[in-house]
């Protein structure tokens, strides 16, 4: 089965619909920026996204293409505006980033923490296959 194939089972597609239902989370980073602010910055657009550390940078990959950052908040602004299919975003110095990350790392802790409430009693398959469908009812590639 593929990454993004989910083996079709209604009690999982119920849980998951149940919970990206109540789900704080928003669109990043639009819903999470305050001000009406330019987006002047443009990042690639894929879906195999990955965040690590290479010498004295933080590196975003997005299918291959790498995206180079010096700060850890900023990395994570571009991962998770490329984890949403952002292709256009305002750059980091015109908003207060550091809020903005915060915010949304505590939707995404808040409804990680109904999912692994939700899914106590299921096998770990069962568990990942509902954070998948969550990750894609919100509008995500795998962001839990």
């Amino acid at each position: 089965m593929e990454k993004d194939q989910i083996r079709k089972d209604t009690g999982i597609e119920e849980i998951a619909s149940r919970i990206a239902q109540r789900s704080l989370v928003k669109s990043f980073p639009d819903d999470y920026i305050q001000d009406d602010v330019r987006k002047n910055l443009r990042i690639p657009v894929g879906s195999d996204i990955l965040m690590f550390r290479q010498d004295e940078f933080i590196v975003v990959s997005i299918d291959s293409r790498r995206v180079y950052l010096r700060s850890n908040v900023e990395a994570k602004y571009v991962f998770y505006s490329a984890k949403r299919g952002q292709e256009r975003i305002a750059s980091p110095s015109d908003i207060d980033i550091e809020e903005v990350i915060s915010s949304f790392e505590s939707d995404l802790d808040a409804t990680l923490s109904v999912i692994n409430a939700e899914c106590s009693g299921l096998t770990q398959k069962s568990q990942n296959d509902v954070k998948m469908l969550v990750s894609k009812l919100l509008g995500y590639t795998d962001i839990f």
